[in-house]
């Protein structure tokens, strides 16, 4: 495909941009035009083709073109998909101000990008386009070399704010000098959406007041033009003066849009190497970890020593990566691709949404060099796996605080108890063990069985009894206790429904409800996230009473564990509620942008049912880590561990877990005040369940390496109610 650009009279010559969509490769150049049959030259006049250009077909020559001069093009900067580009500028030197806004994405289909040149642009926005077609153009600037005056062109600048340094001038003021003319440049939308702005490198000055001019100034300015991000710089080893600029101006109310201070992986200071996360923590810590300062991460040639230290980032609020062409490896094809762990780390920082910026191509490249590299990138975004079912599913509750539930004060609603039912593993597994328990009771001489099932809810856990029933081949009557009246509705219309005729439904509360006779199996489904969370010890305690003395119970036991976890924007979720008591609370997560400092996963409280010496359900436990590098903790991640019956089990322990099973994520007690931990230092935490006549709570402190406030006394944030 091929699109006339503009019309040099004196010259005699249309500029044209040829397209090959399908792979995404453009280039401009020149044809020389045809007189019409007056001799006049007709100014409507498209070069013919050789052939149709459609979407997946491969690059034809549509017509003869020469470029001139050679035209150099370099990715700068990508952002939400959006290519922007840079022209080597000796082009526009041949060509005046003819220049356009093209549309690139790397998933194929033609998106949005932006050709620019430096240090500044003349641009003519393109509407729209879509694969395979060029919907429409608003225009194309006339270049004419006997008129046009290029310093009188249209002038915006596409790709980023280039600040000019100036040397601190003899009177100390700062002068701000702004490769934008003015914000009429563009148009309000297009600056919010598709501009990002770097500030000048040289912020860290002998002059503080001139630094602090110099960056209040630029933020002001990219801050009024509403650009879609900015840019800081590298921030110096020692950068308290930084940190303070930083925050006075532009975390305060100077700047209103997103800050991503340029981090690299890796740095040299006084010639060794320092990791790229303790500049950044560093920083963080000193603007008290504003969610609005994000990180543009620079890979580098060399990486951190270990995969741990690299999967710190994973839990960082990355917005960008910048990929030097240095990074990369030649192949025996003579193609640019990536180290194993560079590309390991890349298709894990894709899961987190993070842009693309791919810097230092060559002077001079060729279009199909940087090609080259564009492809690479596309092609290793394209080669990850289509998600799974669980995956699927999990994706809206990605770093999502969500209150426990609380099933003895609170009834469920429908929705909730049918996406438990869709669960694939669980009630696979408790069939199963089920079944064996039957077995068991049968080869005991066991003949008329009775099964109670409480917290019956919709009744899945129902059909799981009469469906290991008839594998056992046993007879047995089932108690489907519920206390939710509004599932009481269908678990009756399913017996009626779906003649379930050894099922008896009892509308009450299991712990007041006097059965007629006692049973040989319990089965319930009251685990939460933490195990106990949601007091099923408190609930089979008060269901126990009504089992024979050599009946069962499913689950048997059930353990929580903990781990520490770096999470830094659950932490500003919680601290975003500006209150005490949401950091007293407990909630349930998917962790997603989250790092576990250490590969231990600590037990915490264990329960085992029944609970004949009905023992109390209150605990204590003093549990430790040792960090495998340094972090930052911002709390601690729950989990547990459920043994059903015989060996089988149920768990969400990374150590032990079900794949497949959604029912339950983990849970996230949070830490008022994050602990910094070095390699190697001590974590030593505290944990108590506690309870009166009326709820349950827990209770946590962190008392090495430094002491902190216990969390939550007597239950005065959260608690579950009886």
């Amino acid at each position: 495909m091929q699109v006339v650009r503009g019309y040099a009279p004196d010259q005699g010559k249309f500029l044209v941009t040829q397209w090959n969509l399908a792979k995404c490769y453009w280039r401009f150049g020149t044809v020389d035009v045809k007189n019409s049959g007056s001799g006049q030259v007709d100014e409507d006049y498209v070069p013919p083709t050789d052939g149709a250009l459609g979407a997946g077909s491969g690059l034809k020559r549509v017509l003869p073109m020469t470029v001139e001069p050679p035209l150099t093009v370099t990715p700068v900067l990508e952002i939400d998909h959006l290519l922007i580009l840079e022209v080597e500028e000796t082009y526009f030197g041949a060509f005046g101000d003819v220049l356009h806004l093209i549309f690139y994405s790397f998933m194929g289909s033609i998106s949005s990008a932006m050709l620019v040149a430096p240090p500044v642009t003349a641009a003519v926005p393109w509407e729209s386009a879509v694969q395979g077609e060029v919907l429409r153009s608003f225009g194309c600037a006339r270049w004419d070399s006997a008129e046009s005056n290029p310093d009188a062109a249209l002038r915006a600048v596409i790709d980023h704010l280039r600040f000019k340094r100036d040397q601190v001038p003899s009177d100390g003021k700062y002068r701000l000098q702004p490769s934008t003319v003015s914000d009429l440049a563009l148009d309000s939308k297009t600056w919010s959406s598709a501009v990002i702005g770097t500030l000048s490198e040289w912020l860290e000055t002998s002059s503080q007041s001139y630094c602090l001019q110099s960056l209040e100034q630029e933020l002001s300015w990219a801050s009024h033009l509403g650009v879609y991000g900015i840019i800081l710089p590298s921030p110096p080893n020692s950068c308290e003066l930084f940190a303070a600029a930083l925050s006075r101006i532009g975390l305060g109310s100077i700047c209103t849009t997103q800050l991503m201070v340029r981090i690299p992986l890796l740095r040299q200071v006084d010639g060794a190497e320092v990791d790229g996360w303790n500049s950044w923590n560093a920083l963080r810590l000193l603007c008290d970890q504003n969610p609005r300062l994000q990180v543009c991460l620079e890979l580098t040639e060399d990486l951190p020593e270990t995969d741990r230290e690299l999967h710190r980032w994973l839990a960082e609020p990355v917005r960008s990566v910048i990929i030097p062409t240095d990074a990369f490896l030649t192949n025996k094809q003579g193609f640019p691709v990536l180290s194993k762990r560079h590309k390991a780390f890349l298709l894990q920082l894709f899961r987190n949404k993070v842009q693309v910026i791919l810097q230092g191509l060559p002077e001079g490249a060729k279009e199909t060099e940087t090609e080259k590299y564009l492809h690479y990138v596309a092609r290793l975004f394209q080669s990850r796996p289509a998600p799974t079912a669980q995956e699927q599913f999990e994706t809206p509750y990605h770093d999502w605080l969500q209150a426990p539930l609380q099933p003895l004060q609170d009834n469920l609603e429908s929705q909730t108890y049918e996406t438990f039912e869709k669960d694939p593993v669980k009630y696979v597994q408790y069939e199963e063990a089920i079944h064996r328990c039957l077995q068991d009771k049968l080869a005991a001489g066991k003949k008329q069985l009775v099964a109670m099932v409480v917290g019956a809810g919709r009744g899945p856990l129902v059909v799981a009894v009469r469906s290991a029933a008839v594998r056992a081949g046993a007879q047995v009557k089932i108690w489907a206790v519920e206390k939710n009246p509004n599932a009481v509705v269908t678990l009756r219309h399913r017996c009626a429904v779906e003649e379930w005729t050894n099922v008896e439904v009892i509308g009450e509360d299991m712990r007041f409800w006097d059965a007629p006779r006692k049973a040989d199996l319990i089965v319930s489904e009251l685990l939460g996230s933490f195990g106990d969370n949601e007091l099923s010890p408190e609930c089979l305690d008060g269901a126990q009473r009504f089992l024979e003395p050599d009946g069962a119970c499913i689950p048997s036991k059930y353990t929580s564990s903990l781990t520490p976890v770096t999470t830094h924007k659950l932490w500003n979720d919680v601290k975003n509620y500006n209150d005490l008591a949401h950091f007293e609370t407990a909630y349930v997560v998917k962790f997603h942008q989250a790092f576990y400092p250490t590969s231990q996963v600590e037990k915490c409280f264990e329960f085992s049912h029944p609970n004949w010496e009905l023992s109390s359900n209150d605990r204590y436990a003093q549990i430790e880590f040792t960090s495998e590098v340094d972090a930052l903790v911002h709390g601690f991640a729950g989990y547990f561990h459920c043994e059903l019956y015989a060996g089988l089990s149920v768990s969400i322990n990374p150590e032990s877990y079900s794949e497949g099973m959604f029912s339950w994520f983990p849970i996230y007690f949070p830490l008022r005040t994050p602990v910094n931990l070095k390699r190697g230092e001590k974590l030593t935490s505290h944990w108590w369940r506690c309870s009166n006549d009326r709820k349950v709570w827990y209770e946590w402190a962190v008392t090495a390496p430094t002491p902190q406030p216990i969390h939550n006394p007597g239950g005065r944030s959260y608690s579950v109610g009886k």
